[in-house]
Order: structure tokens, then sequence, then C-alpha cells
């Protein structure tokens, strides 16, 4: 199956102090854990940032059509630019995301949905999923209802949720780390 992926990069990064994008972890800038994981599966990347700062890798850039803080802005920038009717949403502050969970969410993808998320513990993972173009509309209808919760897709469209109840605690926390300030950068 083909997909775009859309790579989350424009968030202010405040409370990293710097752009998290940018930031290195074990060595490598965080930008880099997305773009080699998306590319296991896809040369069809887009990052979606609101400046200039990752220009310089050569995948095209995306800035946000809509002016609000949430990352349901960047995911609807990435469906619009993308020609993809089903992307891989990936964000570049989860660098611990792996070929297998992107294999699994792929197995579960049917022509009756429009989004496919991991789920886990009672927690939806909705910043490394694959959304459908067809989301457009709706999404659109929640940013301007200020409904800006990602949270808020899956009871409004067809989905599935890959469920991950057999995967211990500590994986799925060291899988879906979230990398927001300095204290983050320690593995």
């Amino acid at each position: 199956m083909n997909f775009t992926a859309i790579i989350l990069a424009g968030g202010q990064s405040s409370r990293m102090g710097a752009n998290k994008a940018l930031v290195e972890y074990m060595g490598r800038p965080l930008i880099e854990y997305a773009i080699d994981l998306a590319r296991l599966f896809t040369n069809d990347i887009l990052l979606i940032a609101n400046n200039h700062d990752l220009d310089f890798l050569g995948i095209p850039v995306v800035s946000d059509e809509y002016t609000v803080k949430a990352p349901l802005a960047g995911i609807h920038a990435g469906l619009k630019s993308g020609s993809s009717a089903w992307n891989l949403v990936l964000s570049c502050d989860m660098p611990n995301l792996t070929k297998e969970l992107i294999e699994k969410l792929l197995s579960l993808l049917d022509d009756d949905l429009r989004m496919v998320v991991p789920h886990h513990d009672g927690f939806l993972e909705p910043l490394c999923g694959f959304y459908h173009k067809d989301l457009i509309p709706q999404i659109e209808n929640n940013i301007v209802a200020g409904k800006l919760s990602l949270l808020d897709l899956p009871g409004s469209v067809p989905h599935s949720f890959l469920t991950l109840a057999d995967v211990p605690m500590a994986e799925l926390a060291f899988l879906f780390k979230n990398v927001n300030e300095k204290n983050d950068l320690v593995s």
C-alpha cells in the first residue's frame, strides 16, 4: 500500500527552549528518527513546520493553514498537501517508535476506516497512526468548533485501535516516550 508520511515538527518547543526537531537525542537530531522510520515504508514524506529551520533536509516542508496551536492543524496541513489517501502521522518527538509498530498499524488498514492509532491502558497514541485524507472536512469542522484534541476524532469517524494490552508497561513507556523538555533527553 502506498501512503504519505506526515512528520509533525511544528510545535512551539517552549518547554525545550529550542527547536525540538533539531535537538539531539542519543547523538542524533530528533527529526532524523521519524524520517528514518518513515523511509522504511515510503519516500513520500512531508514535514509539517511553521518555520524554515528544516528546509536543509531536502524534504518538502508544509506550514499549517490554521493558526491554532494543536497537532490537529499539522495533520490537517499534511492531509491537504499529501497525494495519498492514507497517511502515516509521526511526531518528531517520539524517537523510539518501531518498524514493527508501524507494520501492525498497517495490517489494520481497511477501506471502511478513516483512522487507525495505537491504544493501551486506556490511552490513545494519536501522534503515531494512520489518517485518511477523507478526514479533512471533519478536522476542519473540529478546528472551527474549537475541538482541537485529537482524542475527539475517533468518536466521529470510523476507526480502529491497535490494542497493545500484551506489551509490558515499561516497554510501552519507552516506545511512546515523548521528548518535550531537556530532562527527557536522557534515555
